[in-house]
């Protein structure tokens, strides 16, 4: 199961790219949850698709359509696994691009995306996407 949970979620980042939020739709469950880094300004976690959209969608705004590049994915139990990614940002906002490093731990429920919790760092993102140890 958690090597078909690392492909789900290649899958998911590859609908991302192509549609955006509204192409990962599909991948979530009815009770997905998206978690701000905590480092964030105003960090807070979203519950259930309208929320999730709506906060893509005042994100687009300032920061642009973002598109992820995938740099590792490893499961890290058999419900989780960890995302390194490079992501790239048109910046409408200031006008200028960004490009950097994300991680993330992602949940998955029954081979769908249950939540997402974004990291700053690597060693925290693992640790979020190891439970129990």
């Amino acid at each position: 199961m958690s090597e078909e949970n690392v492909e789900i979620v290649r899958d998911y980042y590859a609908a991302w790219n192509q549609a955006g939020v509204r192409g990962v739709l599909p991948f979530w469950t009815p009770d997905f949850e998206w978690h701000d880094a905590p480092e964030m300004p105003d960090s807070s976690v979203y519950r259930g698709a309208d929320q999730v959209l709506a906060h893509f969608s005042e994100l687009e705004d300032t920061i642009g359509r973002m598109q992820v590049e995938i740099v590792d994915l490893d499961s890290a139990s058999d419900t989780d696994v960890f995302a390194a990614l490079r992501v790239h940002l048109a910046g409408n906002a200031s006008g200028l691009p960004f490009e950097g490093p994300i991680f993330e731990a992602i949940k998955l429920r029954r081979g769908r995306v249950s939540r997402i919790r974004l990291f700053l760092t690597a060693p925290e993102a693992l640790e979020a996407a190891r439970p129990g140890e």
